[in-house]
């Protein structure tokens, strides 16, 4: 097994195309910033394998505040709309970026940035960098809790020193004492956690969650190709709608959530500026996050965010010391939201 390598991400990367780093953009106001990949847990159902447990990443990144901060202004400047949201997340956990208030306050300053939110276990934090975040503009945590249990919370988490009991005192904290505000988002794992979602709403209510925003967002567990796996009978879309509905009722509170609610609209995707099947020359510059993955810059680049993309190349992690450095030929396989993977020709 390959030993992960800690990659910080320079100037000479672009800041969209990778699904690790960067900018997301998805056709709405809502922008995904990924500043870093590394996480301190290794939550059992993981959907991007993240934290020191994992078996399938061979690299973690951590990006410049400053090349965030460009992209996310030329992204904006080409939405052209008045009602943007910064939401960091990632590959790993926000709360560990060095950073972090700094790159809030930033955000909010840029013209068009009406909210900037985080999603994030909050473990990271304590009352002061709470604080922080509030001084700096922070406007919403998409705080990940899963279990109250405490024993249950540390086996998702698959990290013994994990602490529920303190990740709710300091969104308590946050909520009551400063002007951000807390939706609890649990992903729902049939025949786990049950019992603890019905926790966690009422525990939502008590805590005087959702201030601005709706308090509590269950998300339906869905296994991914290269995340970890629950041995769990999955739920159907319907089923979990389903289910969701008879909480409502027993709670007398809403669950289930239109765009509207959270201001999510349509706005004029990012161009991309290569098609499926297209073939490109690039330089591969490092690896890839995942083994059998590699970093890829183009030949001809515009030095823009607007223009230029990072492309995951596929190969086999074996080829790293002559495929690093090298200058190839790939061929573009996947473009879809200007998440570029391409294999060799």
């Amino acid at each position: 097994m390959f030993r992960r390598k800690f990659i910080k991400i320079s100037n000479n990367v672009p800041m969209i195309g990778s699904l690790a780093f960067g900018v997301i953009d998805r056709g709405t106001n809502i922008i995904e910033l990924r500043p870093t990949t590394v996480c301190p847990l290794s939550c059992i159902f993981c959907s991007v394998n993240a934290g020191p447990k994992s078996r399938a990443r061979w690299a973690e990144y951590l990006v410049e505040k400053d090349l965030l901060i460009q992209a996310i202004k030329e992204t904006v400047k080409y939405k052209d709309i008045d009602n943007i949201e910064v939401h960091i997340d990632g590959m790993g956990e926000p709360g560990v970026y060095p950073k972090l208030a700094d790159l809030v306050q930033e955000l909010k300053s840029i013209n068009k940035v009406k909210t900037v939110s985080i999603q994030t276990r909050l473990f990271m934090f304590n009352e002061d960098k709470i604080r922080d975040l509030a001084e700096a503009g922070l406007d919403r945590v998409n705080l990940s809790v899963d279990a109250l249990n405490e024993d249950l919370a540390k086996k998702l988490a698959n990290t013994s020193w994990y602490n529920v009991s303190r990740v709710l005192r300091l969104a308590e904290y946050t909520v009551r004492n400063t002007s951000i505000d807390v939706i609890i988002s649990p992903v729902w794992l049939p025949g786990i956690n049950d019992i603890e979602i019905e926790r966690i709403i009422e525990w939502s209510l008590r805590a005087g969650l959702g201030k601005k925003w709706p308090p509590i967002l269950i998300q339906k567990y869905i296994p991914h190709k290269r995340g970890r796996k629950v041995n769990v009978k999955v739920m159907s879309w319907s089923e979990f709608y389903r289910r969701l509905k008879i909480l409502e009722k027993k709670f007398n509170i809403k669950l289930i959530y239109s765009n509207e609610i959270f201001n999510i609209v349509k706005t004029q995707e990012l161009p991309k500026p290569y098609k499926i099947g297209d073939v490109v020359k690039v330089e591969v510059i490092e690896r890839g996050i995942f083994l059998n993955e590699y970093l890829a810059v183009p030949l001809k680049r515009k030095f823009t965010n607007i223009s230029d993309r990072v492309i995951t190349l596929i190969a086999s992690s074996r080829l790293e010391d002559e495929i690093i450095g090298a200058r190839l030929k790939v061929k573009i396989i996947e473009n879809k939201h200007n998440i570029y993977l391409a294999k060799l020709t």
